[in-house]
């Protein structure tokens, strides 16, 4: 019989040694600070959170948070809203991704915020295959570090 290896939850090694709960907060508060300017997506996220910001910050620093230190502190179902947001197009997750990898790397020193990057960029790839792919389908370059 196979021995299987389960990591306890509390071994959960996050995807930089140098992210903490600090960072992740202001990067959450960054992004969102620009994306509120963005020409395209600043209007999109004002109509759907029709002023209610903070909570919205909130739940993104819990979801950053599961994501970059495997806390597992978010319990939401990204893909359901995002489907839900019937004004968005395909070159919007490209468009959240050019504003979300400087933001990164102002945030983060180098090898962490690619590490983060690399993460955002799989999650706007599932985001898309999601609301705007097919079988077969190949993502954007725009949501792949060569292509952005």
């Amino acid at each position: 019989m196979t021995e299987i290896d389960i990591r306890p939850a509390g071994a959960r090694n996050a995807v930089h040694p140098s992210i903490d709960a600090d960072g992740i907060s202001r990067l959450v508060d960054t992004f969102y600070g620009r994306i509120r300017e963005h020409p395209r997506l600043g209007p999109i996220f004002e109509a759907k959170l029709e002023g209610n910001w903070t909570p919205h910050l909130q739940k993104m620093k819990l979801f950053w948070h599961s994501v970059l230190l495997k806390s597992g502190a978010y319990k939401g179902r990204p893909v359901p809203t995002h489907l839900a947001l019937k004004s968005i197009v395909s070159s919007d997750y490209g468009e959240w991704l050019a504003v979300f990898r400087p933001v990164a790397h102002e945030v983060f020193e180098a090898e962490a915020a690619e590490a983060v990057i690399e993460v955002a960029e799989r999650i706007a790839q599932s985001l898309w295959l999601a609301t705007f792919g097919f079988a077969g389908s190949d993502v954007p370059g725009a949501l792949k570090s060569s292509g952005g």
